[in-house]
């Protein structure tokens, strides 16, 4: 029986972003591809004799009940009915309120960590549906990879993996509420797809795209427009990467990062150089939690 484990938990960009309806509890249904990428957080869980203990080196990130992590162990201690005790060790790299998803891959790796760390022996099916209760994008980071996302984020379909591609990250020196960019005014929800349709027939012409790396039809962020209602800079931002020579860019999740699809590394410097904002070159890949 293993006392420890430490594990990577990887961050997402939506390469395409839309909202299709709102459902009767006050979420959105969403279509997206969702990509992992290179730039991850380590965790290190470690038996303690009781209680939850969190540590990390970012101080805004709380460590009691409002911390996801928390929450993830709170919930497994229930459904498993124990009450062992867990130190947890939060390396953070991934910014938040960055629209990474940051907190919800912190929140899969919970959920697998503990899997194995407690014996559970808990199936796929029973660790998605506990992650299905703690957040719509947390089922999507126990699978990662390139995946088709519809409903509140719990519809997952596979895709062809798009993996090894350059992609610059662009941080802003602010985060955005989720919450606050789709209650924005300016979100205007599409009409709904054909009934008995899976997906709009925009999406999946997205998805064609994608199997030809054709960026202009596949990068779209529909929360784009109130992202930028609330913070003009970033449609600032957005346009001075174009006027560079990088045309292949987008907003991820409801902000405030942007993704810079390059076709190098070298591409990839060039442009990080020419900004003032906190970047990251990373590259697309096909998990999103690793053991180490």
């Amino acid at each position: 029986m293993v006392s420890s484990i430490k594990i990577k938990t990887y961050a997402k960009i939506n390469l395409y972003l839309d909202v299709v309806g709102k459902y009767s509890n006050g979420f959105h249904e969403i279509e997206s591809i969702f990509q992992t990428v290179s730039l991850a957080d380590s965790l290190n869980f470690n038996e303690a004799p009781e209680g939850i203990h969190i540590t990390t080196n970012d101080e805004s990130l709380p460590t009691n009940e409002k911390n996801l992590v928390y929450k993830t162990v709170k919930k497994i201690q229930e459904i498993a009915k124990i009450r062992r005790g867990i130190h947890i060790h939060i390396e953070k790299h991934i910014p938040m309120g960055a629209g990474l998803g940051g907190g919800s891959a912190n929140s899969a790796g919970t959920i697998y960590a503990l899997n194995k760390l407690w014996d559970l022996e808990w199936d796929e099916n029973t660790l998605v549906d506990i992650a299905k209760e703690l957040g719509s994008d947390v089922p999507y980071f126990l699978k990662g990879g390139t995946q088709a996302v519809g409903g509140k984020g719990e519809r997952l379909s596979p895709l062809i993996p798009l993996s090894n591609r350059w992609i610059v990250l662009i941080h802003p020196p602010f985060s955005l509420s989720t919450a606050k960019v789709y209650q924005h005014p300016t979100l205007k929800i599409r009409p709904h797809y054909k009934k008995g349709d899976k997906y709009s027939l925009s999406f999946r012409k997205a998805i064609c795209a994608l199997y030809k790396s054709d960026w202009d039809k596949i990068i779209y962020n529909r929360l784009e427009i109130p992202a930028f209602n609330i913070h003009p800079e970033l449609y600032k931002l957005r346009l001075k990467i174009k006027k560079l020579g990088f045309p292949h860019v987008g907003m991820t999740g409801s902000g405030s990062t942007f993704f810079v699809i390059v076709e190098s590394k070298e591409q990839g410097e060039k442009l990080m150089n020419q900004l003032n904002s906190k970047t990251h070159l990373v590259k697309t890949i096909s998990f999103s939690i690793q053991e180490i």
